[in-house]
């Protein structure tokens, strides 16, 4: 399985409008997310099957201790129904520049634009916060993800096709 370094210039863009509420992610969101985590990637692309809760666990504690570079909290954001959280984006510094390091949808909420409604509103809050370009991996063959991150102007830099 490849994975594509894409990047985007940020540049301004309209508010979108979601139907949930949202809010900016906090560590307290730590179980929630992982629980989203593992339901979002089950039989996807990025899926190996060998999933568990302890594993989704870990990949959410890692990018609050700093694993994927330093959290972003600010411009993180999480969109609830029923005060769960259904889809969220969590961004950090790494590489001198802001990193996706995750996005993620429950498949009962997929096909709704919540995902790229999501990623607009961090790039836009990182606009606003002076930052001028973002980064993120996205593993090659996952047209949902790609669809949404060529619409946002994220190109591919690694040669990976």
């Amino acid at each position: 399985m490849s994975r594509r370094h894409l990047f985007a210039a940020i540049e301004p863009m309209q508010e979108p409008s979601i139907d949930f509420p949202v809010r900016q992610v906090t560590a307290d969101d730590a179980e929630a997310l992982s629980v989203l985590m593992l339901d979002a990637y089950e039989g996807t692309i990025d899926s190996d099957g060998s999933e568990t809760i302890e594993v989704a666990r870990d990949e959410v504690a890692g990018y609050f201790s700093g694993a994927a570079g330093t959290p972003m909290l600010t411009h993180s954001f999480v969109a609830l129904a029923d005060d769960r959280p259904i889809s969220a984006i969590l961004v950090s510094r790494h590489e001198e520049a802001p990193l996706i390091a995750y996005l993620m949808t429950a498949p009962s909420h997929k096909g709704r634009g919540l995902a790229g409604s999501l990623t607009t509103l961090a790039l836009s809050s990182l606009l606003a916060a002076g930052e001028d370009r973002a980064h993120l991996w996205v593993t090659a063959g996952n047209e949902p993800a790609e669809r949404i991150y060529a619409r946002l102007g994220f190109t591919d830099t690694s040669g990976a096709r």
